[in-house]
């Protein structure tokens, strides 16, 4: 007795359908979740490398009672991560073994990156030479956004979804 093609051929075409469509939802579902997966990642990663990047930058004015120099402009007098080519305010800490790498934003792209500059006494009001340290962007909420103020400015501003560390001289 054949049994094939017995059943009702709407009901079979429907059910593949589903199928498909079943299918497509859970795709775009993993996709969704592991891109949201990959954020966190990343954010672990700037989270990791700021406290890495802060503690060396500490050990640094303990050796050398300053903080580095900021030597290369990337722009509005900030080192900035995302320009790989030039000497970095990390190249020192490297060099003398505070650090193994030179840490860059895991996307290090326009909006995302690492940035660091000095400034001297009397700048934004502050009393003290001081050095500001910031992850300008993070892919989901932080709790912490640090902290760099003066006077006449909060540095915290610059990096709203970021993290500033400040510190003086």
């Amino acid at each position: 007795m054949d049994t094939q093609g017995t059943g009702n051929p709407l009901t079979r075409v429907l059910s593949k359908v589903l199928m498909v469509v079943v299918l497509i939802a859970c795709l775009m579902f993993s996709i969704v979740y592991l891109n949201n997966r990959w954020r966190k990642i990343r954010d672990f990663r700037r989270n990791t490398d700021s406290q890495t990047i802060i503690k060396a930058l500490e050990y640094y004015n303990q050796a050398n009672g300053k903080y580095p120099a900021t030597n290369d402009n990337d722009g509005e007098g900030w080192d900035k991560s995302n320009d790989i080519a030039d000497s970095s305010f990390l190249d020192p800490m490297v060099n003398i073994g505070l650090l193994s790498i030179r840490p860059f934003d895991p996307v290090n792209d326009v909006q995302k990156y690492y940035r660091y500059q000095r400034f001297d006494r009397g700048e934004f009001g502050c009393s003290r030479p001081f050095v500001i340290f910031q992850v300008t962007d993070f892919e989901t909420t932080q709790l912490d956004i640090g902290k760099g103020e003066c006077p006449r400015f909060n540095f915290t501003e610059l990096a709203p979804n970021g993290y500033t560390y400040q510190a003086f001289e």
